[in-house]
């Protein structure tokens, strides 16, 4: 993060005509941006906009640094609430803990990331853009106060905010009963190249519909990987086993129909 004092600040002249100049200003990507920055405090009291490419969240106690490249704040830290006038442009990684975020002034990352979960409402600032490529997140959590309890969003409900990642990895993939089917009417703008759910409750999981969903989605060389909720090892060893050989076979079926779609599309 940058800042300068701007008293006595000079105002900048150039070599290149104002509208030239002001279509150069209205159009920066933010790496672009934080190089102006360093090499002139005009820039910075023309936008006065700080720039974050890479949000980290990590652990209380854990080193943290504040820098426009990389930021890693601990998830405690109340700098996190005031953020919301800066722009998060690359990536955001959690690794410390639920963290709340405010309502970011822009958000444009490619990479999301949080193996310990992300709250809906984050979820929906983070993912507002429609920019995100790779989702990578344990789950997302509802908050409903009122009644005391967790509720976890399905998986639907979760991809249909990404619409252009090609990668998408949930750790704890929530279905329902209308999970399968309501995977069939999201709506996607890119074909993925990774697929992967884990800890899906069985009961609640057609093979049918969501080997439709696949196809339709995916591309021919996508990595696909499905795999059940498991139970108690020392009283159901057994249904682990055929759990984790069916997760196998589902898989597989499903590599080898996008192969075989591949080939079709080739012969058409």
């Amino acid at each position: 993060m940058l800042s300068f004092n701007t008293d006595g600040m000079v105002r900048q002249w150039f070599a290149f005509k104002d509208p030239i100049m002001d279509y150069i200003l209205k159009n920066l990507k933010p790496e672009h941006l934080i190089k102006l920055y360093q090499c002139c405090k005009y820039f910075y009291a023309k936008f006065r906009r700080n720039i974050i490419r890479h949000l980290e969240i990590v652990a209380d106690g854990e080193k943290e640094t504040l820098d426009p490249t990389k930021t890693v704040i601990c998830v405690s830290n109340r700098v996190l609430s005031t953020i919301e006038d800066f722009w998060l442009t690359d990536s955001y990684t959690n690794h410390g803990g639920i963290a709340v975020l405010p309502e970011l002034f822009h958000c444009c990352i490619k990479k999301l990331e949080s193996l310990n979960g992300i709250d809906w409402s984050g979820y929906k600032k983070l993912t507002k853009a429609g920019t995100i490529e790779e989702l990578n997140i344990a789950e997302c959590l509802y908050f409903p106060v009122e009644y005391g309890y967790v509720m976890y969003a399905p998986v639907e409900s979760i991809i249909v905010e990404v619409p252009n990642a090609k990668s998408i990895e949930i750790s704890n993939a929530h279905f329902t009963e209308e999970t399968c089917e309501a995977l069939l009417s999201v709506n996607r703008n890119v074909k993925f190249s990774k697929f992967v759910l884990r800890n899906i409750t069985l009961r609640l999981f057609d093979f049918p519909l969501f080997k439709e969903f696949i196809l339709k989605n995916a591309a021919p060389e996508c990595h696909v990987r499905i795999d059940f909720e498991l139970f108690d090892e020392d009283v159901y060893g057994n249904v682990n086993k055929y759990l984790l050989t069916l997760a196998t076979r589902f898989t597989e079926h499903i590599k080898l129909a996008l192969e075989t779609k591949k080939i079709f599309e080739r012969i058409l």
